[in-house]
């Protein structure tokens, strides 16, 4: 997830870098539609059941209020609360994100030199600190995702930054990785929204992580997350101006993930997005000015 808005939902699930498992047993996976056309009718029948029932949280006005709406029904938000507790200089949130080893939402603060970890209620928006970023951050806009197999949050920036918090060891220190790049040594810049695939705590399933470039209004895949590396899946077919956010919602059966449902808020609007083939289905446009989102994995 990131400082920016979001895109979209897909009825596909990676066990591996390129494996693909319906949301459901026996649906296929999203329905062809062409890029921006406003049909939410554009999701399988199956993926349309799951985001029926979907609570998203979003990041609103400028990362210091919380939000919630329905992919289907984006226009229509609810249970709008302002961000407090932010220390340590922060004055607003760059990104948010859910957590599986414990469920809880978490947000990265925006000083730049030491930025807080908090985690937070999205039901009251009372942050509480929980570490501080000790590399300082490095660009205007973020995203912001948890890693469910490793325990630790990735934190990547529209300057190429990839940044690491384990976990895992409490007070652990942050982990500067290798810079976003198709080729290295040219440093990818414009990539702010991040998701990892497969969000519980099999053992069994593997997880990806892909991310949205906003400079190539494209998604790819970055693999190792580690070094940095990019491989592109896909082209958006739209303008992803520079502020987006990205976020993967994982269907889960007897603990482990059998589908997903991918969104995207992108220039006031959601989005479906296809991570394997990047194309973007809009759904409608957002009631609240939304530069982020994350979507609890424990629906309600």
């Amino acid at each position: 997830m990131s400082r920016t808005l979001k895109v979209g939902i897909t009825a596909v699930a990676v066990a591996s870098v390129m494996a693909v498992a319906p949301v459901l047993a026996g649906a296929s996976t999203v329905a062809p539609a062409a890029a921006t056309s406003d049909a939410s009718s554009a999701l399988v029948s199956a993926a349309r059941s799951v985001a029926a029932k979907l609570r998203v949280v979003g990041l609103a006005d400028e990362g210091t209020a919380l939000v919630q709406f329905n992919p289907l029904k984006p226009g229509t938000v609810s249970g709008s609360v302002a961000v407090t507790g932010l220390t340590g200089g922060d004055t607003a949130l760059v990104g948010i994100d859910y957590r599986v080893q414990d469920g809880e939402l978490y947000g990265v603060g925006n000083t730049a030199a030491s930025a807080g970890v908090y985690s937070i209620d999205a039901t009251t928006g009372v942050a509480t600190p929980v570490t501080r970023l000790t590399v300082a951050l490095s660009g205007t806009t973020f995203g912001v995702d948890f890693n469910p197999a490793a325990n630790a949050l990735r934190v990547i920036s529209d300057t190429g930054q990839n940044l690491r918090q384990p976990f895992a060891t409490p007070g652990a220190a942050t982990v500067a990785d290798g810079a976003l790049s198709y080729a290295a040594p040219a440093v990818a810049t414009g990539v702010n929204g991040a998701a990892y695939t497969n969000n519980d705590l099999d053992p069994n399933t593997a997880t990806t992580l892909f991310v949205l470039d906003t400079a190539l209004d494209q998604i790819a895949i970055q693999s190792p997350a580690n070094a940095g590396t990019l491989a592109p899946t896909g082209k958006l077919g739209v303008d992803a101006a520079g502020v987006t956010g990205f976020d993967i919602y994982s269907v889960l059966r007897n603990g482990g993930s059998i589908g997903s449902i991918g969104l995207a808020a992108v220039n006031g609007s959601l989005y479906e997005v296809g991570v394997l083939n990047g194309t973007a289905t809009r759904l409608g446009t957002i009631g609240a000015d939304v530069t982020d989102i994350a979507i609890p994995l424990v629906q309600r």
